[in-house]
């Protein structure tokens, strides 16, 4: 079976496999990277357990799913990523361990799955969710050009979604006009 990934010029995003246990337990045995995720790192068998419930997610959509980012160069794990569907926006996410935070990383790989969601599934928007709290991603978000669109709660946290919406070019404006109702 051939593995999906997305590229970046530094970086290579690939659906994770249920062979990625080592790597995916370094990246969440780690109470910093682990913070506005569940809040505590987690033990090996939690990792393995919340491995294998994405793999399973991952067998049914080749493009939607969890992956792990690793340097294109070295191979080094960076990170996570996801893709998934909400109504007909795309939702992104990403994880970066903690020796890349603060070197543009996040803000790369935000930016490429927003360009990856546009030209993969066309949807009405590319959104985010992030802990208030979490100042760090939201200025990720923000330089991806990602603008704040609501604050919530949700469940025990409170966070913002997050929103990146094409603006209608004057074509697609005069065409609504010309052909509405």
């Amino acid at each position: 079976m051939k593995v999906f990934s997305i590229k970046t010029p530094k970086f290579i995003l690939t659906k994770m496999t249920a062979a990625d246990g080592d790597k995916y337990y370094r990246l969440s045995n780690n109470d910093k990277v682990m913070k506005f995720v569940t809040g505590y790192a987690l033990s090996r068998e939690e990792s393995d357990k919340m491995l294998a419930e994405m793999v399973k997610e991952n067998d049914t959509n080749t493009y939607y799913g969890r992956y792990l980012i690793e340097e294109r160069k070295t191979e080094a794990l960076v990170g996570a990523a996801k893709l998934e569907p909400y109504g007909s926006e795309t939702e992104i996410g990403y994880r970066i361990m903690e020796e890349y935070w603060g070197k543009g990383v996040a803000t790369e790989i935000a930016k490429q799955l927003i360009r990856f969601s546009f030209r993969e599934f066309d949807p009405t928007a590319v959104i985010a969710f992030v802990n208030v709290n979490n100042a760090a991603s939201i200025r990720v978000l923000e330089k991806a050009g990602m603008e704040k669109v609501q604050r919530f709660d949700d469940i025990d946290e409170e966070k913002y979604k997050f929103s990146f919406a094409p603006k209608p070019t004057l074509a697609q404006k005069m065409r609504s006009i010309l052909f509405s109702d």
